[in-house]
């Protein structure tokens, strides 16, 4: 492999120079005198950058995921979450008691539900919180678990950041 295919490598993943560096352990600078041909580096040097682009290349979920989550807190009536789902055009809702995920209200649990919608509170009718994946997470991964779930959150450092289902992994192919 020659020198100048590690800037093809680089724009391919979508990593910029900077990422690329702090990833391989190297400066930026050292980044673009490799890519530019004005320095042969150590062999050792391209090896992990190479490693780090092979790691990027793989089909991580956060490069499928929908960043905007829609959600509502707990206290929220079931109407509200209609909605909502109406509004947005979504088939389900994260469930928050503040900033924690505690579970997920479906088209499924509006269907199945047989109360009153404006007093009800969400968290009487959801389901289960989804599970969490980080964005690192292969795709086959999860769409293991989407086949059991109706959707997939990506958290970094316990924060929710996206959300996948299984149209997400759908429209990627």
């Amino acid at each position: 492999m020659e020198l100048s295919e590690i800037k093809k490598l680089r724009q391919k993943v979508g990593m910029s120079q900077t990422e690329l560096a702090r990833k391989a352990g190297v400066s930026q600078a050292h980044i673009a005198k490799i890519e530019s041909g004005k320095v042969d580096p150590r062999f050792s040097t391209v090896e992990r950058i190479l490693r780090c682009l092979k790691e990027e290349e793989k089909d991580h979920c956060s490069k499928y995921m929908t960043e905007t989550l829609y959600g509502m807190q707990a206290n929220d009536t079931v109407g509200t979450a209609a909605r909502i789902m109406s509004q947005r055009g979504v088939s389900q809702l994260l469930v928050f008691r503040g900033e924690t995920i505690i579970g997920l209200l479906t088209e499924e649990d509006l269907l199945r539900f047989k109360g009153e919608t404006h007093t009800t509170p969400a968290s009487e009718v959801m389901s289960d919180p989804p599970p969490t994946v980080s964005g690192s997470t292969s795709c086959d991964t999860v769409k293991e678990l989407l086949l059991e779930f109706p959707a997939v959150v990506v958290v970094d450092r316990d924060r929710a950041v996206g959300i996948l289902t299984k149209s997400d992994l759908i429209k990627r192919d």
